[in-house]
Order: structure tokens, then sequence, then C-alpha cells
């Protein structure tokens, strides 16, 4: 009886001590991205993709996580949402990461589901003053709003969209919503109609409206949100996604639909209790090739 203890005792410390290593070593999944739209000009820009930090820390003062960013020598950092944990009121992570990283970098940035949640929470009054805060620094905030990044004499439209919290199903709350489409006209209401002739890149924390994004016209799209699944499962991939559903359709990687292209990344923290099995917080690089 007492082998059997000591065994199980075992199992689970080394359990534990695997996901405590898989939650706190960082991947870097690379992407080229070809593309006949791409300018000469943006032939191997480089593109570093950070999201769903969750307020998480890689060391002291994010270090490990800065020195792999910098490693990389990207041309531009874009960050798909989730920088704050919506429920926690601790945000100082996010906007010590943001400062160190926007004094070397352009930086790009959209909101996710965690940011909305925290103005409906009890700690909303803080988040008013994490976005104020947040806002002011040396970042370009995209909702519902567009950019072009200029180079040489040629550029790239850059997209943020915001998608409204209730879209975002879970089984306490929006679960009704479930299977809820955005509607055929949600993009161009959001972000207006898109130049088919130049390339446009789109940043949109939610991956499963893939479709909408696609058919809207976008030929790269940047998404989080899934963590990858969380806990992945060989041939299986992603287990479960934020809205508790097992197996989600999009958790982690690149998938094509018609003209676009989405790189889903699996995010650096996580909401809560977050085990990560299988499945390393990452960071993306994107490096756009003219063809």
């Amino acid at each position: 009886m007492l082998d059997k203890v000591i065994l199980g005792g075992s199992v689970l410390l080394g359990i534990g001590g695997l996901c405590l290593y898989e939650t706190n070593t960082i991947e870097i999944n690379q992407y080229e991205i070809k593309n006949k739209k791409i300018p000469k000009e943006f032939n191997n820009y480089k593109i570093v993709q950070i999201s769903d930090l969750h307020n998480k820390s890689f060391g002291k003062d994010n270090y490990k996580l800065i020195n792999k960013i910098d490693s990389l020598k990207p041309d531009a950092i874009f960050i798909t949402g989730d920088l704050v944990e919506g429920e926690n009121k601790k945000y100082k992570v996010a906007l010590d990461l943001v400062d160190k990283l926007s004094s070397k970098y352009p930086i790009y940035h959209i909101i996710g589901n965690h940011e909305q949640k925290s103005l409906n929470k009890k700690y909303k009054d803080l988040y008013k003053d994490y976005f104020k805060q947040l806002y002011n620094k040396k970042i370009i905030n995209l909702d519902n709003d567009k950019v072009r990044i200029n180079k040489g004499n040629s550029y790239i439209n850059l997209y943020g969209v915001v998608v409204p919290l209730e879209y975002y199903p879970y089984f306490f709350s929006n679960y009704k919503n479930k299977n809820k489409s955005l509607g055929c006209n949600f993009m161009n209401e959001s972000l207006g109609e898109i130049n088919a002739n130049e390339y446009n890149i789109l940043l949109a924390h939610n991956p499963f409206f893939f479709e909408e994004y696609s058919s809207w016209g976008a030929d790269l799209i940047l998404a989080g949100h899934v963590h990858g699944g969380i806990v992945r499962l060989p041939y299986l991939g992603g287990v479960l996604s934020p809205s508790r559903e097992f197996f989600p359709k999009y958790d982690l990687g690149q998938y094509e639909k018609k003209s676009s292209t989405m790189l889903l990344s699996k995010g650096l923290g996580g909401s809560k209790v977050l085990v990560r099995l299988n499945c390393k917080p990452e960071i993306v690089q994107i490096t756009l090739k003219s063809k």
C-alpha cells in the first residue's frame, strides 16, 4: 500500500513539475508569408506577434521574454489582446512590458475579451486608469481602426477589430451565443470596405470568425485567445478552448481559406489557473515575402 502511495505521489510530482516547466518555457514559432501584393520594400519585413500575456512575467521584469523578442530583431510588434487578466487588479507587468518594448520597436495593439471584461468587473475603476496609462504610451492602439505602415514609397494596411464580449460564449455567460455569427455586415460596419488591391493585415483576438475575416478580404489575420487548447494531444490537437469547448475548430498554427491566411498564437500566459501540457507559451515571428 505504501509503495502505491509513493508511486502515486511521484507521478503527481512529475506531472506538476512538467506543467511548471511547460508554463514557463517560451517557444518561438516562425512563419514565412508570401504574397504578390506585398510590396518589394516589405520583403523580409519581420513582425513579432505576442498574445494573451495575462499579466504573466517570465523572469524579473520579463527579461526572458524581452530577450527572446530582441533576438528576433523585429521591425514591429503586434499585440493581439489580453495583455492583462481582467478579473485581477494587478496590471503593472503589462504596462512595464509595453514601456520596455515601445522604447525599441513600433507597437500595434488591440484589446481582447479580458480588457473588455475588466470594465465590467469589480476592478473597473482601476482599469479605467490602466487604459488611460496604456494609451498615453508610445503605442498605436487599433480599436476598430486602420493604419498604414510605410516603408520607402510603399505601404501595407493594418487593421484591428474588436469582437464584442457577447461573442465570447462561456458556460455561465453568453453561452446562448455559442454559434452566433458576426453577421455579413459586421466587418464593413466596424472597419469599412477593404481595398483588395493592397496588402491587408488584420489583428483579431478571436479566431472563431475566420470565415467572416476572410470574406471581408483580409490577406493575413493574426489571432490568439485559444491558448493552443491548453493541453495538446498528438494527432488530436488542443483539448479545450476558453469557452470550455473540447477540441475547438481553431487551436493553433496556420489556417488557409480562399486567399486568406490566419496565424493563431497559443499565447504566453493564461486565465486564472492555467495548466499547459505539450503547449508551451510562444512568440510568433512572421516574415513577409514579396512574390
